[in-house]
């Protein structure tokens, strides 16, 4: 199967004007407007959404219309809904078709939108987790395949490949398809409980926070050095938590609040949380606001919080932490 850089992606005048247009709509849209993050997951979402449809008008003007139907959706915190002011690209497509010439359309449709989103302001996937990529660019019966592949390999690299897909969700085109895809999926999970306790092993090694003297712990050295690694050790820990719960529940949603919203009663403490998460989307904004680019927006300069803040900061880790140790060890145990 063809890989995306087979297809390349080349500037076009009129199309990158466009897209300049698109981003320049963005800059208005998410940066120099006050947000919560429910307003900003929408503004996120239009712009993305008219940047796909640009890149489909392009691929038709080259390639004609879609062979068949299709879906494309998102991953990561675009998947989650939990985006921040800038975000990079994961996402993958799904199509009703195994005609190689079909898979070689797609994979270039791929491509541009992994273009037309780079013009717009949203960086590459540094681990190529994007629909230019033949992994997450397949058949519906290609990528059933697949996931049984990576549920039966069980490797931690596999096992992560599929966390990355449960944080999916339809954004464009023909969502059954996704919809269908992502069922069939946890009815596998569902299958071969063991693999709560894989997953939860993944998902395990959390990032240190708080020192032996109750200090906040920065990057030791890097770029970010003094920094304090904030989607890493505060976010991730409710964010693991959460999608272990909806695996094991058979809870669809890709969104956290939406994961906390749907648990049976019997997790009544965890439902709790909800509030708190949200604060944590809430000031994470406040916090970036200024931010001006990708690479620095889950960071946090700890010596620009004043003490409240920092207090906040800590509770926020411990909470998070004892939740996913909670967690953890019901799964591990079985």
């Amino acid at each position: 199967m063809p890989e995306a850089n087979v297809y390349s992606v080349y500037g076009d005048k009129g199309w990158d004007e466009q897209y300049r247009h698109l981003f320049e709509e963005r800059l208005k849209t998410i940066h120099h407007q006050d947000h919560t993050s429910a307003s900003l997951q929408v503004s996120h979402e239009s712009i993305i959404t008219k940047a796909v449809c640009l890149a489909l008008k392009k691929t038709e003007s080259e390639w004609g219309k879609p062979p068949t139907h299709f879906a494309f959706f998102l991953m990561g915190s675009g998947g989650r809904r939990e985006q921040s002011f800038w975000s990079d690209q994961d996402h993958g497509l799904v199509f009703d078709s195994d005609n190689e010439e079909d898979v070689e359309y797609f994979l270039h449709f791929g491509a541009e939108i992994v273009y037309a989103l780079e013009k717009v302001g949203y960086k590459r996937c540094d681990g190529n987790v994007m629909a230019s990529s033949s992994r997450w660019c397949r058949s519906s019966k290609q990528w059933e395949e697949q996931v049984r592949i990576w549920l039966r390999t069980g490797t931690w690299e596999t096992l992560r490949y599929t966390l990355t897909f449960v944080d999916s969700t339809p954004f464009y085109g023909q969502n059954e398809i996704f919809t269908k895809l992502k069922r069939t999926l946890f009815q596998m999970i569902k299958a071969e409980p063991f693999l709560l306790q894989r997953f939860t092993e993944n998902t395990g090694r959390l990032k240190k926070g708080i020192g032996l003297f109750n200090q906040l712990l920065v990057e030791p050295k890097g770029k970010h050095q003094g920094e304090f690694d904030f989607k890493q050790i505060v976010l991730f820990p409710y964010v693991n938590s959460l999608r272990l719960l909806a695996l094991e529940q058979q809870i669809l949603s890709s969104s956290t609040l939406e994961r906390f919203q749907q648990l049976p009663d019997k997790y009544v403490h965890v439902k709790e949380m909800k509030k708190t998460f949200t604060d944590i989307l809430e000031q994470q904004l406040i916090w970036h606001k200024n931010t001006k680019d990708y690479e620095d927006i889950h960071y946090l300069k700890i010596d620009q919080l004043n003490k409240e803040e920092r207090k906040l900061v800590k509770k926020w880790v411990k909470q998070g932490h004892r939740l996913y140790q909670e967690i953890a060890k019901d799964f591990i145990k079985g």
